[in-house]
């Protein structure tokens, strides 16, 4: 029998109808009629679903107690299997309460359309439950979870507060950072505890909030041996770089270089940098290759500024101490106003403020252990800070005493020895090089001037000592001598003791192992025990604030090199108190003593074995007396008042051995003669009950410059010689190495002893005509002044062009027959073998009223001035031009450059006609005076004064008055 499917066409859609109406049909009937076994199949699919994620929810609890972060699509399956368990929990619930029955007249009867939507509702939610259990099978089997990123941006537990003084600091290395064209390599340096590394923390999260760069990566470098390894490690961990090989850091260079390159915009932060960074074995970019980084910028903190700067660092940014008020501000929003104000005693607070000098590090770390403390433990706190012991103070984070010792102990030998003899002076004391030399060559740092003031650079530049407002004086940081005493103390390699008594000493010390006492006497009486013993004492720092020394005896100071007795109360030395008894003594050094009786009773007051004798404003006997001191290397007299000192015959040529004379103020050679014609022939040679008034008298004494020939190991040499004295031996003072010699009237001196702390090595100054002796000296100087005299420097070029290589200042006052400083001719420079060097060094210099000078310099010798910085021309009526041109036609567009030229004077110069003239045109000018009212128009025809044949770049200062010139144009570029 054929079917209604059997018919083509007709059977299809026979079909298609079937499946449309019959299949829902018999769907509906399920759902109706077997709506029970739905539901029941739901509440096992729902129960077999709970129970997985049961199991993916703890292992999601535990990675995520391991830091890890869940994928996002489980925590999509679980948020949607709660979602489908709340469900079926309501479904359920309601199908619970249904009522699938209805009475009609007593007579139950079924609700097939309630039964049906619970069956559809039932079998729906079945599949979707299916669903989920089926998605989240893997779960429990693959990795659902992974460890986040490091989040790359700096970590602080301390807020960044901006403060004045130090927004221009920021401001500079904000725009550094952010400049394209600026310098690869940035650096700050400073202190310890000033707050380096917080302003670079500053820095790098301002830069990632404004997206400056695309990726930052730190590295702390710290102050151990440089480890390669480790730092590439910590750069690579910020740019996301894995490196294929562990060891080779040639391979891991390669590898970094290829990752900044391929990065993008970044920066590198080197923290904490003690040397010298070798970038091209770290990140495999070299600095020569730094421009060509495109987007690299490296900012590195560090306590040196040299170290900075030998990391190609082209102007490090220095952070100071904050000001009184800074620091006061940050100190109560680290301790809380309501917290100090609950305290009551605002000034406790601000006096231990003031002892934190301005350190936001020790700011921090002191408010932070005094926060929420008692008043007990704030004066505990002031005094353990007044006390130089901040270690010792409750609570106080260690961090502050170990970083300032660390800076200290990385330091070379002789300048921690430098810095911990500078914590001996007291607080906020202003240093004077020369006394820390005297104090450092005669006890720790035996190599001599110029090795300590090199080591007072490196300090410096390691910010561990302050520079002062006055010339040549230094100031230590009070943290940092606090700190430095403590190392001195503790470390028995320097075993300094600082001990202030009365009549007799503490007993609290353990004298026997120290090796530098620093002793404050307050009583006369004080007399050192006989029986203590101290093998390993060498130097003794008294200090007698009872104007009286001690009497040395016993064997309490039998091994003693080094004595300085000093502070500012004249002590009274007694003929008694002689330290002859100090066998062993090399250095001794009298500051500030009455040393007027010293010659009584003929005592000798100094030991034999002395090796250097310091005077320092002392009031000094009517003649000094040396005895045999045939060890003596070193004399050096600085008088209370400057007035000479008076000495008998041969006190001078009796020293063999003596390499350094320094009594800037002169010797006065004195004989028994002499005073007998002054006071009668009962004088005696003690001079004890005489007394002089030597602004008064002006003796012919012995010839002081033949006791001086003399002394054939002499090496350095500082001293005044009158105006009578004469100078017949030329070849004298050829053999010395160092020199400040003034020659003249000491009242009428310009320039001459009013500042005897010369920091040049070989200085000189002359009033009057007398070469004869001095021409090596003049030749060889550093600094050279010239008053009132016909001594022509031209002439001495002339003969020597050798001379004048290391002139640094020069100074020419009053001379009427100079006519130029220095020249040479082309030809002369042609046949020359030599480079020219001489004025190579002049850095400043200093012409008034030279009254026949017509020119400075020629132009060949004026192209040396590449250090000139100061020119100071004043009243030189005949002066025509600064440099003129030697009839040179070789070069004739050359500029001469002034590279570091800051200051220049010029004042009245009423014939300048031009900076740079040619020799034709000044001998064409010479016979019409600027001046001269004759002319209608006074020299309209004049040259410009700069006519481009100049150049200053970095000129600051120009003053220029009365020249009666006219000019059209400035140097280009004038003002940098």
């Amino acid at each position: 029998m054929v079917g209604l499917s059997d018919i083509p066409c007709l059977g299809k859609i026979v079909d298609r109808v079937s499946d449309a109406m019959v299949d829902p049909l018999f769907r509906g009937f399920d759902y109706m009629f077997c709506y029970k076994d739905s539901v029941n199949f739901l509440d096992s699919e729902i129960r077999k679903l709970g129970n997985h994620e049961g199991r993916v929810s703890r292992r999601t609890d535990a990675e995520k107690n391991n830091g890890k972060t869940i994928d996002m699509d489980v925590s999509k399956w679980q948020q949607e299997v709660k979602e489908i368990q709340r469900s079926t929990e309501e479904f359920l619930e309601k199908y619970r309460n249904r009522s699938s029955w209805r009475c009609i007249y007593c007579l139950p009867i079924p609700k097939p359309v309630s039964r049906f939507k619970l069956g559809r509702e039932a079998v729906q939610m079945a599949k979707r439950v299916s669903g989920l259990y089926d998605s989240g099978k893997g779960y429990l089997e693959n990795d659902i979870a992974f460890l986040p990123p490091i989040e790359n941006v700096p970590a602080s537990d301390t807020e960044f507060k901006e403060f004045k003084s130090r927004k221009d600091s920021y401001d500079k290395l904000w725009e550094a950072l952010v400049s394209e064209d600026g310098s690869m390599i940035l650096g700050i340096y400073g202190m310890p505890g000033v707050g380096k590394t917080r302003m670079m923390e500053q820095l790098w999260q301002e830069v990632k909030e404004k997206k400056i760069f695309d990726k930052a990566a730190r590295a702390d470098v710290g102050s151990e041996e440089l480890n390669v390894i480790k730092l590439q490690n910590q750069i690579a961990g910020h740019l996301d770089c894995h490196f294929q090989s562990q060891d080779d850091k040639k391979h891991r260079a390669n590898q970094l270089k290829h990752s900044l390159l391929n990065g993008g915009k970044i920066l590198i932060l080197l923290d904490d940098v003690w040397s010298q960074i070798p970038l091209i074995e770290i990140i495999g970019i070299s600095l020569a290759e730094g421009s060509s980084s495109k987007g690299l910028k490296i900012l590195m903190t560090s306590r040196k500024k040299y170290v900075c700067l030998d990391n190609n660092c082209e102007h490090p940014i220095e952070i100071t101490t904050l000001t009184t008020g800074e620091a006061w501000d940050l100190f109560k929003h680290t301790v809380g106003p309501e917290k100090i104000h609950a305290l009551q005693d605002e000034s406790l607070v601000q006096e231990v403020c003031n002892k934190c000098h301005g350190l936001p590090l020790l700011i921090h770390t002191v408010g932070k252990a005094l926060k929420c403390r008692p008043h007990s433990l704030w004066k505990d706190a002031l005094y353990q800070l007044e006390n130089g012991k901040v270690e010792k103070i409750a609570e106080i984070d260690p961090r502050v005493y170990v970083c300032v010792k660390l800076s200290i102990d990385k330091l070379e030998e002789d300048a921690k020895s430098c810095l911990l003899l500078c914590s001996l002076f007291p607080e906020d004391a202003n240093i004077h090089i020369r006394e820390l030399i005297l104090l450092a060559t005669g006890s720790l740092v035996p190599d001599g001037e110029s090795r300590i003031c090199a080591m007072v650079d490196i300090l410096k530049s390691s910010c561990l000592l302050l520079d002062c407002q006055e010339d040549h004086t230094i100031k230590l940081h009070d943290l940092i001598r606090d700190v430095a005493r403590s190392v001195a103390v503790s470390d028995p390699k320097y075993a300094f003791k600082i001990v202030k008594c009365c009549s007799r000493l503490p007993d609290d010390t353990d004298y026997c192992t120290r090796k530098f006492m620093h002793l404050q006497l307050e009583d006369s009486d004080l007399h050192f025990p006989g029986d203590l013993c101290c093998p390993d004492l060498r130097n003794l720092w008294l200090q007698c604030l009872n104007n009286v020394i001690p009497k040395f005896s016993g064997s309490f100071l039998s091994n003693l090199r080094f004595l300085w007795i000093q502070e500012g109360t004249s002590y009274y030395v007694k003929p008694e108190n002689s330290i002859q008894c100090l066998g062993k003594l090399r250095t001794l050094i009298l500051d500030d003593c009455y040393m007027a009786d010293i010659n009584k009773n003929n005592v000798r007051f100094f030991p034999e074995s002395l090796e250097s004798l310091c005077i320092r404003n002392c009031r000094m006997p009517l003649l000094m007396k040396l005895p045999d001191l045939k060890y003596l290397r070193k004399l050096e007299i600085k008088t209370l008042f400057g007035s000479e000192v008076r000495m008998v015959p041969n006190a001078i040529s009796s020293l063999r051995s003596l390499e350094e004379l320094h009594v800037p103020h002169g010797i006065q050679i004195l004989d028994q003669s002499c005073l007998e014609e002054l006071f009668g022939s009962e004088t005696d040679m003690d001079g004890s009950d005489i007394s002089l008034n030597g602004s008064d008298i002006f003796l012919d004494g012995a010839p002081l410059l033949a006791e001086i020939s003399k002394l054939t190991n002499l090496r350095s040499l500082q001293m005044f010689f009158s105006d009578f004295e004469h100078f017949h031996c030329s070849d004298m003072f050829v053999n010395l190495l160092e020199y400040n010699i003034w020659v003249g009237n000491q009242n009428k001196a310009w320039g001459t002893t009013e500042d005897q702390s010369v920091p040049f090595k070989r200085s000189i100054t002359l009033m009057g005509n007398q070469i004869e002796g001095f021409g090596s000296l003049i030749e060889r100087a550093e600094l050279l002044k010239l008053y009132c005299t016909d001594i022509n420097v031209g002439s001495i070029y002339d003969s020597n062009r050798e001379a004048f290589a290391d002139l640094r200042c020069i100074s020419i006052r009053r001379s009427s027959s100079m006519e130029y400083l220095a020249r040479m001719s082309q030809g002369e420079i042609q046949h020359s073998c030599q480079p020219l060097t001489s004025f190579s060094k002049l850095t400043k210099l200093q012409i008034c009223e030279a009254y026949e000078m017509k020119y400075l310099f020629s132009k060949s010798v004026a192209k040396c001035l590449v250090q000139l910085q100061e020119v100071y021309i004043f009243d030189c009526p005949l002066m025509e031009a600064i440099i003129k041109n030697e009839q040179d036609t070789s070069n004739e567009g050359d500029i001469i450059n002034f590279f570091k030229l800051k200051s220049l004077k010029l004042l009245r110069l009423p014939r300048l006609e031009s900076f740079y003239g040619e020799e034709k045109e000044m001998q064409h000018s010479s016979s019409t005076s600027i001046m001269d009212d004759s002319a209608a128009i006074p020299l309209v025809q004049s040259l410009p004064l700069f006519d481009g044949r100049v150049r200053f770049l970095f000129l600051l200062l120009l003053a220029l008055l009365l020249l009666f010139v006219y000019f059209t144009k400035l140097p280009r570029p004038f003002v940098h």
